[in-house]
């Protein structure tokens, strides 16, 4: 039986200098994305510090709330339907990066051009589909992205964080 959902996810936006540190997944969902998860029961706060730490090895000191926005992006979670994403920036953060062996494939320091590079890629693949890339249309999204062997092996940005992303600014 899967595990159940909570509904409420949080993200943390990692900066060094004019960077941001992206990771790729290696599951469920194939993509580029700022290091998330699911709350569990937990405080923002202490699901932000606890992924921070799980996903890539890092400390946050001083988290700032960036974004808070509902999603209707699913999860494999039972009743996974829609995320409250909550988003922090790490604004005093250290240690050395150590992606998850579990959970991250790869990670990058991207700039804002690499991040619009990676949106774009998610673009062209939601055309492909003959989608217009919405909430509306973020689980038809999704399935796509986790079902798409050339997705998989070389993806752009994860769908969830398009609109994060432009909520910030950063496309």
């Amino acid at each position: 039986m899967a595990k159940k959902c909570d509904n409420k996810s949080v993200a943390i936006l990692v900066r060094n200098g004019d960077k941001i540190l992206l990771i790729e997944r290696k599951a469920y969902n194939p993509g580029f994305a700022l290091p998330a998860g699911h709350q569990d029961g937990d405080d923002e706060i202490t699901t932000a510090k606890k992924e921070l730490g799980e996903e890539v090895g890092l400390a946050a000191t001083k988290l700032i709330e960036k974004v808070k926005l509902r999603l209707n992006n699913p999860c494999k979670r039972e009743g996974g339907t829609h995320h409250d994403w909550t988003v922090f920036e790490a604004e005093s953060w250290s240690g050395v990066i150590k992606p998850s062996d579990e959970e991250v494939k790869t990670y990058v320091w991207t700039d804002r051009q690499q991040v619009s590079g990676l949106a774009e890629k998610l673009e062209d693949f939601v055309e492909s589909l003959g989608l217009v890339l919405s909430d509306e249309n973020m689980p038809k999204i999704v399935e796509a992205t986790n079902s798409d062997d050339a997705w998989k092996r070389n993806p752009g940005l994860e769908p969830a964080m398009h609109p994060l992303f432009k909520t910030l600014k950063i496309i």
